[in-house]
This record gives C-alpha cells, sequence and structure tokens, in this order.
C-alpha cells in the first residue's frame, strides 16, 4: 500500500481550482476555506457592512463554482482569479446600492408630482422623508410579484427585458404585472394622502 503523496494531502489552489472545475464538491470545500477568510476581510472593507459581505461572498462562490472551468492557471494564480472575481462582485453591489439610493430618492422627491399635488419644497426634508416611508410603506402592501419586479425596474434600475431574462418570464407578463403594479401603488399612494 503507497502513502499518499503530498499534493494529494496539501494540493495547491490551482490543483483545486482544477478539480473544482470537474465538479469536484470536495475541492470546492477546501478552495472556500482557504479563501473564504481573506477574501471576505476584503468584501467587509470594500463594502463596508458584514451583512452586504456575506452575501457578496455567497453570490461570489457560487460564481466560482460556476465559472471554474474558465480558470486558466498560465494566466493568474488561482487566489488571485478569484480575488478579481471577488472584486468585481463588490463594485457591482456598490453600484446597486448607488442605483437603488438615488432611485428612491427621486421617486421620493417625483411622487407628489406623479400624484397630481405641489411639488415638494428643495429645503424641505421633513416632507420628503416622509414621502420616502409612506413609498416603502406602500410598497409592502403590494403582492409579491409585483413588488419584486418593480423593484428590480425602479430600485435596482434594471430594464423590462433583462428582467424577463433573469426571471426568465416573458416579457408581456413583466411588463403587465409593472404596469398593474404602478397603478396599484398609485392608488395606495392617493388614498394615503388624501
Amino acid at each position: 500500500m503507497s502513502l499518499p503523496s503530498a499534493t494529494t494531502l496539501n494540493p495547491s489552489d490551482e490543483e483545486l481550482m482544477q478539480r473544482v472545475a470537474d465538479t469536484d464538491e470536495r475541492a470546492f470545500q477546501t478552495l472556500y476555506d482557504r479563501f473564504s477568510p481573506p477574501l471576505f476581510a476584503l468584501l467587509r472593507q470594500m463594502l463596508d457592512d458584514e451583512k452586504d459581505a456575506e452575501d457578496v461572498l455567497q453570490e461570489g462562490f457560487l460564481y466560482l463554482w460556476d465559472r471554474a472551468k474558465n480558470f486558466d492557471p498560465s494566466r493568474a494564480k488561482a487566489f488571485t482569479w478569484a480575488t478579481m472575481i471577488f472584486r468585481h462582485k463588490a463594485i457591482d453591489r456598490i453600484r446597486s446600492q448607488g442605483r437603488r439610493h438615488r432611485m428612491t430618492e427621486r421617486a421620493a422627491i417625483e411622487l407628489p408630482t406623479l400624484l397630481g399635488s405641489s411639488p415638494a419644497q428643495a429645503d424641505d426634508e421633513a416632507s420628503a422623508q416622509d414621502h420616502r416611508s409612506l413609498l416603502a410603506k406602500a410598497l409592502q402592501t403590494l403582492p409579491s410579484e409585483q413588488r419584486s419586479l418593480i423593484e428590480c425596474a425602479f430600485l435596482k434600475g434594471l430594464t423590462h427585458h433583462s428582467i424577463s431574462e433573469s426571471l426568465g418570464l416573458p416579457l408581456g407578463t413583466v411588463k403587465t404585472n409593472i404596469r398593474r403594479g404602478l397603478i396599484r401603488l398609485r392608488d395606495i399612494l392617493q388614498g394615503g394622502l388624501a
């Protein structure tokens, strides 16, 4: 009986990545154990939020599992390649949060105009805050499918076409549900502001 070699007991990151490309779950677990602490530290530093860092860590490892076949050891070390993936995921999250914040701010400012009331004064921050709160509460009353589609379109800034593709829904269904949700949202908000 032969003894296991050193590489079998302690394979390199590159060997593990190639085994992950062959859907080796043990290799993936070992790679996760090695990479997650430094990658999580990077994500926490970039995102300045532990929950977001955890979410992006999970997204990144799912992406790594799906794309391990794309890893080329002649072009980069496995950890360097993984770091770039996680860095891009964190940047995407930061951009998404910025879009969501801008869309929420814009919706709060435009809400009175959309509902036919007088526009909010620029210096009336309390009024804008009330509108944001009212909008958030109104969104929660919508059916979950309409709410999630409206959030994708207006808070995440996605097009109807990209929503359709990412959720696997017909484009017409996406447009109809968003339109119905907006009409219902308008009715709720008009009732709340009356």
